[in-house]
């Protein structure tokens, strides 16, 4: 008889393998597409493009944290569809999203001479206008779809939503690449945004009551007492994820208010190719956490966890970091077909912070498994205060690449902070977790630096199969002495990590399972996998 714990785990990996496939696809339409807009738009417009979409991206997640709620009240309600709270939750999802659509337009109908002028777009104003009606059709439809895909969300049927985001985002990109050769501009794309947002919404309604036919909004469910969903749970999660946006999409409207909407379009290039390559660590990080969840009652078997993970992340994204910022300029050029500086730009900039945002990972999954989710929180926001603050006068020194530093600056520092207090916080020493991240920080610098000195000397040329060499020959020689650094540290760790534990040590591992831990990375020895071990 198979267990019930074999049964969720196949379940969660096959959740996991439908969310990477159908993300995949995603992401190999965008990875195929967006070099065709941004030829056919011409950089002036595509920057005006990324601008209206960065825009759609902010209102849409102003949600009230309804999304989350409504996924929790699905999952809460074990099968019984007769809640009248489950069904005033999703209705309040689908109130809100008429609310926010109605909002947003009345706002921008209003204020759109001004944001033309903030945003510089000049002679493309009107155009963007008819095309920002289009995108906010595309949000409502969105957000009618929300109350659904939180019940497929809820229900444990990720993998038809993501094959449904996957076939919208493939008959999306099919719809582009003929709008594009028939000439159509912004308004054209926009409708093929929107076309597509309604396929998606139509088919997750479907899909939702044909597994899931109880599960309803019902508007006059709804109640006062229902809104402290939004007071108390909601308003929490949405202050982090408006946290998160904020750092995301606000350096496109400042390099457009500051300088051009080009200047913009060219920085979006960068960012998007960054998140592509962010997908691998990511991905895992989803994977591992209801491993996570299901070894917190073992506090030593937890810490181990937690210095493994650290430590692959840490010993992955050192060679692919380093690789990154040898090679932005040629990757941008594979994949664009052209030379865009400032998209190489960024991406150099920011892929050192973001590397070191996700092997923190790690601790962030940890202490959502001990349910500490407020740790993440308050680092989310530290890092959009230090980011608001930093901006402008990293502009006024650097200019356009300012923001972009202003950026990692802050996710750095805000990183920080969050290590130490989740460390301060859980009681859990600090040491070993700091060895790893020098270490393999030294291995990322002295391959970047080694990978940065012979690089004029390797191979390149025009076109994309000039850059494809590019990329190959300075990816492959600092991706192999950032591999030697850290091979080389794992081999002499006992050596550089000073005495060996003593029986103080081993008392204090009696302790405190994560001395233990400490004990196992000074020494060299295995960290083990199984959960319960100990």
């Amino acid at each position: 008889m198979v267990s019930l714990s074999t049964r969720t785990g196949h379940r969660v990996a096959r959740n996991t393998a439908s969310l990477l496939g159908g993300r995949l696809i995603v992401t190999a339409v965008g990875l195929v597409t967006l070099p065709l807009v941004y030829r056919h738009l011409g950089s002036q417009e595509f920057g005006v493009w990324v601008l209206l979409c960065a825009v759609v991206a902010v209102l849409a997640i102003i949600d009230l944290g309804l999304g989350s709620a409504m996924v929790r009240e699905v999952a809460r309600d074990d099968g019984d569809s007769s809640s009248r709270r489950l069904h005033a939750t999703l209705a309040l999802g689908l109130v809100w999203a008429v609310c926010l659509t109605v909002l947003a337009t009345a706002l921008l109908t209003v204020s759109w001479p001004w944001v033309a002028r903030l945003l510089q777009l000049s002679e493309l104003a009107g155009e963007a206008r008819r095309a920002m009606l289009w995108l906010l059709l595309s949000l409502f439809l969105g957000g009618v779809e929300l109350p659904w895909r939180a019940v497929l969300e809820g229900t444990q049927r990720h993998g038809a939503a993501a094959w449904i985001g996957a076939g919208a985002a493939l008959v999306g990109g099919v719809l582009t690449v003929g709008m594009l050769r028939i000439g159509g501009g912004l308004v054209g794309l926009a409708a093929v945004t929107a076309l597509a947002s309604g396929l998606r919404t139509g088919l997750t309604i479907l899909t939702a009551h044909r597994y899931c036919p109880g599960y309803t909004p019902r508007v006059p469910d709804i109640r006062r007492e229902d809104l402290r969903v939004v007071r108390g749970y909601g308003l929490r999660v949405q202050a982090t994820s408006a946290s998160g946006v904020v750092n995301t999409e606000l350096d496109r409207f400042v390099l457009s208010g500051f300088f051009t909407p080009a200047t913009a379009g060219h920085f979006d290039l960068g960012a998007r190719l960054l998140n592509l390559l962010r997908l691998p660590p990511g991905f895992a990080l989803l994977a591992l956490f209801p491993v996570a969840v299901a070894g917190a009652a073992n506090p030593g078997w937890l810490n181990r966890f937690y210095l493994r993970t650290t430590w692959r992340l840490a010993v992955f994204l050192a060679p692919c970091t380093a690789a990154v910022v040898v090679a932005a300029d040629p990757l941008v050029r594979l994949w664009i077909g052209a030379q865009v500086p400032w998209a190489a730009t960024n991406l150099a900039v920011l892929a050192p912070a973001y590397a070191v945002n996700l092997v923190l990972g790690a601790a962030t999954i940890v202490a959502r498994a001990e349910g500490r989710p407020g740790l993440e929180t308050r680092y989310v926001m530290l890092s959009v205060l230090l980011n608001l603050g930093a901006t402008v006068p990293l502009i006024w020194l650097y200019g356009p690449v300012g923001v972009p530093l202003a950026t990692a600056a802050a996710i750095l520092l805000s990183s920080g902070y969050f290590l130490w207090h989740f460390h301060r916080s859980t009681a859990r020493p600090l040491t070993p977790i700091l060895r790893i991240l020098g270490w393999t920080a030294t291995a990322t610098a002295v391959a970047a630096a080694v990978g940065g000195l012979v690089s004029p000397h390797l191979p390149d040329g025009d076109g994309r199969l000039g850059a494809a060499l590019a990329v190959c020959c300075r990816t492959g020689i600092t991706i192999l002495v950032s591999a030697l650094l850290v091979a080389g540290v794992r081999l002499i760790r006992p050596t550089i990590a000073g005495r060996a534990p003593g029986p103080a040590d081993r008392a204090a591992a009696q302790v405190h399972p994560c001395v233990d831990a400490e004990i196992a990375v000074r020494t060299g020895a295995p960290l083990t996998d199984e959960v319960g071990s100990r």
